[in-house]
């Protein structure tokens, strides 16, 4: 029975997780150590990791993490103890030798000739098998199809075609939201709704004034002391900014007191009363 291509990718992706899980915590642990220690030997470090988590999956259920997780296994019959030295020697080993042809320090790995072109050769051959492994959902991994390690399921698994179809449903939805709810503009969406929630005074009962100023007089707005203090032809004060900073949102802005409704902002003019005795 051929196991599906999207168990073999989930796999992979479950065992490259459960790496960096595992290597993140142990290297938590180690911070208590003298900083020399991570900062020479990371890579060692991940690498005797991987060993260990290599060889206590593969070797021993031969199968690692993320198979186990999935219900499959490598055929026992083709995984012989040379191709186990193998697996973990093109899998660990060859993942340390391109971080160390890829680390910006210099060591001897860097100094080995023509070292880089191998690497990138690898490279294009993993793209190639990918795609093959596409057309043929047989080998998801340069190394297995180099050792020819097959895959089996141990159980059934099952997939919920209808919870795929509703994940992507979500999925769409909620890209669109992210595309469309930036472009809203929910102030002038509340002052329309304030608008209709309100009803507006009679032009015939409605009389132009000019605001008086007190000490007590606060901006309706932000209602603190205005600033720049500006009317629009009501009994109300706004600081500039505030008054300012609404219309730019919305142009039909209204006083939030009495819901009138003036398209020039007036400047308030302030008027000192001088008492002069004769």
């Amino acid at each position: 029975m051929m196991v599906p291509r999207v168990t073999l990718l989930d796999a992979l992706v479950l065992d490259d997780h459960i790496s960096k899980i595992f290597i993140g915590q142990t290297l938590k642990v180690f911070k208590y150590l003298p900083s020399w220690i991570l900062n020479n030997c990371e890579l060692e470090i991940n690498v005797i990791l991987q060993f260990l988590m290599t060889y206590y999956s593969v070797t021993k259920s031969k199968a690692t993490f993320g198979q186990q997780m999935l219900g499959i296994r490598f055929k026992p019959d083709q995984l012989t103890d040379t191709k186990l030295v193998l697996y973990q020697l093109f899998t660990v080993g060859a993942e340390y030798i391109q971080s160390k042809v890829e680390s910006p320090s210099n060591n001897y790995i860097n100094n080995i000739s023509n070292l880089q072109l191998i690497v990138d050769v690898l490279k294009v051959g993993s793209f190639l098998n990918f795609l093959l492994f596409l057309q043929q959902g047989k080998y998801p991994t340069l190394t297995q199809r180099f050792l020819s390690l097959s895959q089996e399921p141990t159980r059934k698994r099952n997939i919920e075609y209808t919870h795929m179809t509703r994940e992507l449903l979500w999925h769409g939805f909620s890209e669109l939201l992210l595309f469309t709810l930036p472009l809203i503009n929910y102030q002038s969406l509340k002052h329309k709704i304030s608008r209709v929630m309100h009803f507006a005074p009679r032009k015939e009962e409605f009389k132009e004034r000019q605001p008086l100023m007190f000490p007590v007089s606060v901006c309706s707005i932000c209602r603190e002391r205005p600033v720049l203090p500006h009317h629009l032809k009501c009994s109300h004060v706004f600081c500039y900014y505030c008054i300012s900073s609404k219309r730019m949102v919305d142009e039909k802005f209204e006083c939030p007191e009495c819901h009138h409704f003036e398209p020039n902002v007036i400047p308030v003019i302030l008027i000192n009363k001088v008492n002069i005795n004769s």
